[in-house]
């Protein structure tokens, strides 16, 4: 994980953000380009925003014939959206199990980050569902 200075010194707390993106074969053509073209668009977007690239570290987990990360989390100033290819079947629970997992990690090694996820709401789910 790389931090920059400014950040590196930053007070506020930090905000995990999992990208968690289906990158399995129905999404050849067309909707691939869509994903990397909106990608883009998130990227300009956070940068835009003063207080998201003081707070938000962006993660991207992917799905497609095997679930990948292909980026561990990053500052928006760093962050740098892959160019995504469309391939294989769409594994979205092992992919969800990831992302839980990254954002986990993620709160355990920094004491500024408050758990991101909602959490599963205990009164119907005693926990999240471990598929895969």
């Amino acid at each position: 994980m790389r931090f920059d200075a400014e950040l590196a010194n930053n007070p506020e707390p930090r905000l995990a953000c999992v990208l968690l993106l289906d990158t399995s074969g129905s999404m050849g053509g067309a909707p691939i380009h869509e994903l990397n073209a909106g990608f883009q668009v998130f990227k300009e977007e956070i940068n835009e925003d003063s207080l998201a690239r003081k707070r938000v570290e962006v993660a991207i987990v992917t799905f497609g014939g095997g679930v990948g990360v292909a980026q561990d989390f990053q500052t928006v100033n760093a962050f740098q959206p892959p160019r995504l290819t469309a391939n294989g079947d769409t594994p979205m629970g092992a992919a969800i199990n990831q992302a839980l997992d990254l954002v986990r990690s993620r709160s355990s090694r920094s004491r500024g980050l408050p758990g991101s996820c909602g959490g599963w709401p205990r009164a119907r789910y005693p926990s999240p569902p471990r598929i895969g």
